[in-house]
């Protein structure tokens, strides 16, 4: 198996959030949180191609994704900013790069059967509606608290497909697989390390995260793949130099498509090839 590098995005800025969309589509939310500025790129994922980048919302920062749904990206608003309460939902189609339509009387809780649920909140509870994907428009009132959300939520959770997405795992110092034991004890053992080592193996591939302290008693954030059978580490990238905190989420793997995140500010695509 090789280790191909098919391309990076970055535009200076944070990345704050990194989405897939069952079209292959990559979304990338960057923020500048100094200017208070939030931007959003998207990218064919297979080859890094742009469709849009830097795109800006009206509502320049205090704004967040909830959903995508058919190449639709259900963002929210804030009730006030720096507090957690959602206001509002609006639709961005990736395909147009238009807002096709915006809603403020309601808040999202989830989608199912090409319907968002959502919620004004009341003095006691909050009284349920439905909406049109497509137009943001009232479908039916659903009423305070109806009972049966938590079973309609896990539905919906249940029926978003993860079969393409492989996430790392924590390692504690054993697996079923001596073999991997070996290479992750050997790649660490020397080490301070801080946090916890992260692993993932795809095919004769074994992936691993860990943070380990420097000379000036800061953490290095280290990338490295071992090929398992040769038992060598066949590549090695540092991800972050001179941190104060452990940062897990570095990395994971869409169908053989390997992501990394680096210096909090640049994405990186490698090919997993056979």
């Amino acid at each position: 198996m090789k280790l191909k590098k098919k391309y990076s995005y970055s535009d200076g800025n944070q990345v704050w959030r990194i989405k897939l969309t069952d079209s292959d589509k990559l979304l990338i939310e960057t923020r500048d949180t100094d200017k208070k500025e939030a931007f959003f790129h998207c990218l064919h994922v297979l080859d890094g191609k742009p469709i849009f980048t830097n795109q800006q919302m009206s509502e320049k920062y205090w704004l967040g994704i909830e959903a995508i749904h058919n190449d639709l990206i259900l963002f929210h608003k804030f009730a006030k900013p720096d507090m957690p309460g959602h206001k509002g939902i609006f639709a961005f189609d990736i395909n147009t790069q238009n807002v096709v339509w915006e809603n403020e009387s309601y808040a999202f809780l989830f989608i199912l059967e090409n319907k968002i649920y959502s919620y004004q909140e009341l003095f006691e509870g909050k009284k349920v509606f439905t909406l049109d994907i497509q137009t943001g428009e009232l479908i039916e009132d659903l009423g305070n608290n109806p009972p049966n959300m938590n079973e309609l939520k896990n539905i919906a959770d249940s029926e978003f497909d993860y079969s393409d997405y492989k996430f790392p795992e924590f390692y504690y110092g054993a697996t079923s697989d001596p073999a991997i034991d070996k290479l992750l004890n050997s790649e660490t053992e020397e080490l301070s390390i801080t946090g916890n080592v992260e692993y993932l193996q795809y095919g004769n591939f074994l992936l691993c995260n860990y943070h380990a302290k420097n000379k000036i008693n800061q953490l290095t954030n280290s990338f490295v793949v071992f090929n398992i059978s040769k038992r060598k580490r066949v590549f090695k990238e540092i991800l972050n130099t001179n941190l104060n905190a452990f940062a897990p989420d570095s990395f994971f793997v869409y169908k053989n498509l390997l992501i990394l995140m680096k210096d909090k500010n640049q994405v990186i695509v490698y090919e997993l090839a056979e």
